[in-house]
């Protein structure tokens, strides 16, 4: 969508936004900022902690399934974060989500054979990593509390699918949560 079509969409449907252009896509107050909550799980090569470790320490965080990677396609904005929970550990870490998608094949031959399982479907660099320490009943007591879900099996469905988008208002709240 070109700048133009945003302003002429916006106003056709009487919508007053303030729309700024930007390298990756057009940003408006109708489509929010996103930020991505991407969840560890184990692999057959390693534990859930010891990818997200991986991942992590390459500055590198990898697209597993296709739902992830057309997410972040269709999502990824300059000025996203991510945040990373690990099964039965909880929040461990958020980071600046700094590279456009990239395809398995930018990878190194050694970081290619290391992370085939994690970033198969390509993967994002990454940087400025903090680590956070949040228990996993605890993260897991404050995702239901910010994402509004009503029950635990309705957040664990949700965790299998490996990434949750998340609002501003929810990247804020669930970092407030962690830090407190």
């Amino acid at each position: 969508m070109r700048l133009d079509d945003a302003v002429s969409l916006s106003q056709y449907h009487g919508v007053r936004s303030t729309c700024v252009s930007s390298s990756r896509r057009i940003l408006c107050d109708e489509f929010p900022m996103s930020h991505f909550l991407f969840v560890a799980g184990a692999l057959r090569e390693r534990t859930s902690e010891e990818s997200a470790e991986l991942q992590l320490g390459h500055g590198l965080w990898g697209l597993c399934t296709g739902l992830i990677r057309t997410n972040l396609q269709t999502y990824l904005d300059v000025e996203s974060r991510g945040l990373v929970y690990v099964l039965k550990v909880g929040l461990c870490a958020e980071f600046q989500i700094v590279s456009p998608l990239l395809d398995f094949s930018a990878l190194d031959a050694f970081l290619s054979d290391e992370l085939r399982s994690e970033a198969r479907l390509g993967f994002v660099r990454i940087d400025g990593v903090r680590r956070l320490a949040c228990s996993s009943a605890a993260s897991q007591a404050l995702l239901l509390n910010v994402l509004q879900i009503a029950d635990q099996a309705e957040l664990t469905r949700r965790l299998r699918l490996g990434m949750h988008r998340l609002t501003q208002a929810e990247y804020d709240a669930i970092m407030r949560g962690v830090t407190a």
